[in-house]
């Protein structure tokens, strides 16, 4: 328990639980566990029981309070549907029903029982119902499927440590070369890679990175070196550096939109983004500016007018290129940002984020308008140009432009009557529901959900609404 929090992991609030898993779960699923809350577990043939629910990159489990044994619960692959029931649990006291909600989730039960069969000595339950609570929530879950337990030997408590220690020392390795003073463009892309990389493999690097806000802060003070235009002024006609500075910055937001990812329960990164949301705000506008890139140079004798068209035109197609990566790059980044200020503070602190501030802030910046422009041109040009398939990132980047377009109509007057003013045609003639169902297969996981987006951003385009604050 000290161990890991000295080392850089978050203080676990269940001490004993967290010692449990770390001697009964193997290093790599301890590592990828994401939360670990106290629940309420009944079933028609029990009474409510205090247990607790384990969330991992791939399961979430079940644990007796205290604990004695791991049950899984459900594989995430498997969620079909996590639904609302009551924003006021009726099962719960007066004084607790106001802080929590009761939630369904649905899945089906492919993976764990693949899983089930592969394990020996298995012993199965069925739990039809569940109720979760943290500190600042209770969440009751209606689950329909199997929960199935596997004993396991307990593991070393030394090779869990030893493979966390040697995460935490190549990610501080990693920091203190990023932070040389002379490091060359190339050798901070080149690290940038290697930290993205080494996260995508191991989420404990993630809450590493928001321990502590240093990383965070030299990452957007790294963009906006470079954007929306270079301080570097050889680059203003240098269109050779200035890709590489582009490739650099996609790199870095790439990074960027990784460590926003699946860390809504880490409260390092609320008190890293309200520390000084100042930093955080000088990332937005960086997201929504459009990158500035070189103009052409005049050249005057003949033949070096030929022999250099063909470099402006290679430079430029590979700058144009850059651009709309840039921009999809972005878009993902901006989708997680509004969604830290949609979930507001998630019970991990006083600090609260609120999306109208985002919105008030980003519509009072002249670049945003051009920002929304791109999003919407690119939908045009996607659901429009062709009826193959989008393939998963299309689809995501797909969700994510409708996103950010519905928290525009719904939070923000003035980006509402711009985008009702400018783009009602293209949404009756272009983005349409024939065209959304023959680019989206059936059998994406997000194909429902973008297109029930869809209709809501629709119905906020075609009809007048008084904008949320």
């Amino acid at each position: 328990m000290a161990g890991p929090a000295r080392s850089g992991f978050p203080a676990r609030t269940h001490s004993r639980l967290d010692a449990f898993l770390r001697r009964h779960l193997p290093p790599e699923v301890y590592d990828a566990v994401r939360a670990c809350e106290r629940c309420l577990v009944g079933s028609d043939a029990e009474r409510l029981s205090l247990q607790y629910v384990v969330l991992s990159d791939r399961l979430i489990y079940l644990a007796e309070s205290p604990p004695r044994g791991l049950r899984r619960a459900a594989a995430l692959r498997d969620v079909l549907a996590i639904e609302l029931i009551d924003d006021y649990p009726q099962f719960l006291s007066p004084p607790d029903r106001e802080t929590n909600q009761h939630i369904r989730i649905i899945h089906s039960s492919t993976v764990l029982k693949k899983e089930c069969e592969k394990s020996k000595g298995i012993k199965k339950f069925s739990f039809p119902f569940h109720h979760a609570s943290s500190d600042n929530k209770k969440v009751k879950e209606e689950i329909n499927g199997p929960v199935s337990w596997s004993g396991k030997e307990p593991r070393n408590l030394n090779e869990s440590s030893l493979r966390s220690e040697e995460k935490i020392k190549h990610f501080s390795q990693l920091k203190s070369e990023l932070f040389l003073k002379d490091n060359t463009l190339q050798k901070i892309l080149c690290l940038i890679t290697e930290l993205k990389v080494a996260a995508q493999k191991n989420f404990i690097l993630k809450r590493l990175f928001w321990k502590t806000s240093d990383l965070f802060y030299f990452l957007v003070n790294k963009l906006h070196e470079y954007l929306p235009e270079s301080k570097d002024k050889s680059t203003l006609q240098n269109k050779s550096q200035r890709a590489d500075e582009l490739v650099a910055c996609i790199e870095i937001i790439q990074t960027l939109g990784l460590m926003f990812r699946e860390t809504e329960t880490e409260s390092s990164r609320l008190n890293t983004l309200a520390a000084k949301k100042g930093i955080l705000f000088n990332l937005l506008v960086i997201l929504i500016s459009e990158p500035q890139i070189p103009k052409s140079c005049p050249v005057f004798d003949i033949q070096l007018v030929a022999d250099s068209t063909l470099v402006e035109m290679s430079f430029d197609a590979e700058l144009q290129k850059l651009i709309v990566e840039y921009t999809d790059t972005a878009t993902a980044l901006l989708y997680e940002i509004l969604l830290v200020f949609q979930q507001g503070n998630l019970g991990l602190g006083s600090t609260k984020f609120a999306i109208s501030w985002m919105m008030s802030f980003l519509q009072s910046h002249p670049s945003v308008i051009t920002f929304v422009d791109s999003i919407v041109k690119q939908m045009v040009k996607g659901l429009s140009a062709s009826f193959q398939l989008l393939s998963p990132s299309q689809a995501v980047l797909l969700y994510q432009q409708f996103y950010i377009l519905k928290s525009c109509l719904q939070y923000s007057k003035t980006l509402a009557e711009y985008i009702r003013n400018e783009y009602r045609e293209e949404f009756r003639y272009f983005i349409h529901m024939p065209a959304l169902e023959k680019r989206l297969p059936l059998w994406y996981p997000l194909t429902q959900p973008t297109i029930q987006l869809f209709h809501e951003v629709l119905k906020l385009v075609e009809q007048k609404q008084c904008v949320k604050y």
